[in-house]
């Protein structure tokens, strides 16, 4: 992802370097994401259906909530380069078809290419029309009411990840119209915040819609939609202001100051977020009672909490923290966290490999949920991380990079020469960058 920095040695912007923190962040939850799965189909994670009494099996059932910052660093940088404009005042609008296309680029042909070979190696025998490959290309395989697609299931976030992209320009013009009208930055910053707000309780209402009781016929139909999840997406708008206000002004919102002071006690804060989540002690999340209903917005507010909580020290102006540093810098980290959308797009699909489950294996394709257990925890995991970091590898190297730079070559124009930088009070190091898309 292409970013907008400043060098330590205060040289001036540096457009298109990579920020390794933010990378770092991302192989991170990539990781937590695959180990959340594996341990599902290993038999080792607790489950409600399929209880199981041991301490690992419950630390892994809670690390669901590494999934939300992916979209909160979605919607921090895809939303920046908007929150700029609006937050100086410009009456420019930033473009949407280029904005749009590389959107597009960036996230569908990874995800054509595991649809297809999932489709052909593990579920050729379940196709009875070309509506049954159609469905998910069309990225549409989780608003109907079908059987989910052996090896696809982690892939609602595409469709989710996709509506956010078509909407995002609406969402900020909205945006635009309603805090254009004050002139005082502080001002402004605060209208831009009411919409996003909004966005945030509109996540949470759909979330409590589709857990009534009333609705457990449909709960796990309706849930996928992306509705449920607008509220990361717009937490990190929320920070794409406050980063904004930071740049126009110089001034440091007491947000970012309090993790810049502190960047530590926001990761123990998350920790005990993470923590909270594991016991689930209020019911069983789909079971059309008011328990569930409950736990399901505790998980909710939770998942919202971590997310937000993980990546405001990693994006705050002026954050030191020599911890966060060796955790999300380091290479092996970094390195995951530049392939980790492939990763997390074919780890499922390894999974199913290892379990020979699949009509590649002479057999149809059933969910793991009907075979976890038939191969060890490490064995899986070891597995299928390397086959998804090969996967990813090729993916990324051979179609995603070739395809973003022919993109980039049409839609790209030189930049402007920068105007001179306003004085700042923020520190110059490479993790206060932030994307430019």
């Amino acid at each position: 992802m292409a970013t907008r920095t400043t060098g330590r040695a205060g040289t001036g912007p540096v457009e298109k370097a990579r920020v390794p923190a933010l990378d770092g962040l991302r192989g991170l939850c990539a990781l937590a994401v695959l180990i959340f799965h594996v341990s599902y189909s290993a038999g080792v994670m607790h489950h409600f259906a399929d209880p199981r009494d041991n301490v690992w099996g419950h630390l892994t059932a809670g690390m669901g909530v590494f999934l939300p910052p992916f979209f909160i660093l979605s919607g921090l940088m895809l939303y920046l380069p908007f929150a700029r404009r609006t937050m100086s005042g410009e009456a420019a609008k930033q473009p949407v078809l280029p904005f749009l296309w590389r959107r597009v680029l960036r996230i569908v042909p990874a995800f054509w290419l595991v649809t297809v070979v999932a489709i052909l190696t593990l579920n050729f025998d379940k196709i009875d029309s070309a509506w049954y490959v159609l469905r998910p290309l069309l990225m549409v395989h989780f608003f109907v009411r079908t059987e989910w697609i052996v090896g696809l299931e982690p892939t609602w976030t595409v469709p989710a990840e996709m509506v956010f992209y078509l909407s995002l320009p609406a969402v900020a013009w909205v945006v635009h119209k309603i805090a254009r009208g004050v002139a005082d930055p502080a001002r402004r910053m605060r209208r831009m915040l009411l919409p996003i707000g909004a966005l945030v309780l509109v996540g949470a209402a759909w979330t409590a819609y589709c857990f009534l009781p009333s609705m457990t016929a449909d709960v796990w139909y309706l849930n996928f939609f992306p509705f449920g999840y607008i509220g990361f997406f717009a937490g990190g708008m929320g920070l794409a202001v406050l980063t904004a206000y930071s740049e126009v002004t110089g001034r440091v919102p007491a947000l970012y100051r309090a993790a810049a002071k502190r960047p530590l006690a926001f990761w123990a804060a998350a920790v005990v977020a993470y923590a909270l989540n594991v016991p689930q002690p209020f019911g069983n999340p789909g079971m059309g009672d008011w328990g569930a209903l409950t736990q399901q917005m505790v998980m909710h507010v939770l998942f919202f909490a971590f997310a937000m909580l993980l990546v405001i020290p990693v994006v705050a102006p002026g954050a030191q923290s020599r911890t966060i540093d060796a955790v999300v810098s380091n290479r092996p980290m970094v390195f995951l966290g530049r392939i980790s959308y492939g990763i997390y797009l074919w780890h499922v699909f390894f999974v199913y490999v290892i379990l020979q489950d699949g009509s590649i294996f002479g057999k149809t394709a059933v969910p793991d949920g009907m075979i976890r257990g038939q191969v060890g925890f490490w064995p899986m995991f070891a597995f299928s991380l390397a086959a998804s970091v090969v996967a990813a590898l090729v993916s990324h190297y051979a179609l995603e990079q070739p395809l973003s730079r022919k993109l980039r070559r049409i839609f790209d124009k030189p930049a402007a020469a920068p105007a001179p930088a306003a004085p700042a009070s923020v520190d110059t190091k490479d993790r206060e960058a932030l994307t430019k898309v």
